[in-house]
């Protein structure tokens, strides 16, 4: 491995099985397509989502063993969406290092994101291998299946909403199905998989949404607060995406300020630096950062709330840690 991964959510434990999953799966050296996978998985990010799996499957009485293949899946199918957003948000880095699109070539790139979906889904169904009922195993493809099309359809809204301002609520129902998604297909397959009853299953959904919501309101943040992000912070304003703390300052500024978010939103002509550091005064100036972070902190109790549900556990409490203000948001 190497120094610069960073698992800020994983725990040691889980963050050492998985790599040595990935490890046994995609060895250094590998060529062609998995020499592409590779690149995608290493270095490691936070491991939010395999770590999602393992503890909420333990939440609810499952076995790591059962749900570890699992774990290794939604980190393919994750990685694989964040090759394909780098390529339709032009970013050149991701992960602080060059994005797979830089340096195989957008058409690779592609067929490697395509390659870890693909992964991911044989991952999972190896949980049946592992331990797992064969039912839950159909029911947790299921769970991932319906994640990924309704944050499919949350990108088609987001890529339609560029270049214009929109409202706060719209954009929030948004990033639910977004970020909300992305973390509810791996609570879901983690809690289906573990044989969690309705009203788990409703606790994490509802953890998730919220937790996601809260959590892409601190990635828009990024852009703004100083925060090293691993991408360039110039993206949204570059692709003219509005984000909450561009729409919260919107709301607070007098008239003639909002015509000038609005015009350096839809300007694609002028150069993106420059339209950044003048948008990035308007958020400061319009208090868009702090009612930002109080936006997001309201969600992230909001989550905290959900897991109450749950059976008292040290899983269900590694889970709250994350809805912790200053943990992860």
């Amino acid at each position: 491995m190497t120094d610069t991964d960073v698992p800020q959510v994983a725990d040691p434990e889980v963050a050492t099985l998985v790599r040595a999953e990935v490890e046994c799966r995609w060895p250094n050296g590998a060529l062609g397509l998995d020499e592409v996978v590779r690149y995608g998985l290493v270095p490691f990010g936070k491991m939010m989502g395999p770590w999602l799996v393992i503890r909420s499957s333990l939440a609810v009485g499952g076995e790591l063993t059962a749900v570890l293949p699992a774990a290794v899946a939604l980190e393919c199918v994750q990685v694989g969406a964040m090759m394909h957003d780098d390529i339709i948000d032009r970013d050149p880095q991701r992960r602080s290092k060059p994005a797979a699109h830089a340096v195989f070539g957008e058409p690779t790139a592609i067929v490697g994101g395509d390659g870890l979906f693909f992964h991911g889904f044989a991952a999972l169904s190896e949980c049946h291998q592992a331990g797992a009922p064969a039912t839950r195993v159909a029911q947790a493809l299921a769970v991932l299946s319906r994640a990924g099309l309704r944050i499919g359809s949350a990108a088609i809204r987001e890529i339609r909403m560029s270049r214009g301002i929109c409202s706060v609520e719209t954009y929030l129902d948004m990033i639910k199905d977004k970020s909300g998604a992305l973390l509810w297909m791996a609570c879901g397959v983690g809690a289906t998989l573990g044989g969690a009853d309705d009203t788990s299953i409703k606790a994490l959904s509802d953890y998730s949404d919220q937790l996601g919501i809260a959590y892409q309101i601190r990635d828009d943040l990024m852009a703004y607060d100083g925060t090293r992000a691993g991408k360039p912070n110039i993206s949204d304003v570059r692709n003219g995406r509005p984000t909450l703390p561009v729409l919260l300052a919107h709301d607070r500024a007098p008239r003639k300020q909002q015509q000038r978010i609005e015009h350096l939103l839809a300007d694609t002509n002028s150069l993106a630096e420059e339209r950044y550091e003048a948008m990035s005064e308007l958020v400061h100036a319009y208090d868009g950062v702090q009612a930002a972070r109080d936006a997001s902190r309201r969600h992230v109790r909001i989550a905290a709330t959900a897991l109450e549900s749950l059976p008292p556990s040290d899983h269900r409490d590694a889970l709250a840690e994350l809805a912790v203000p200053g943990r992860l948001v």
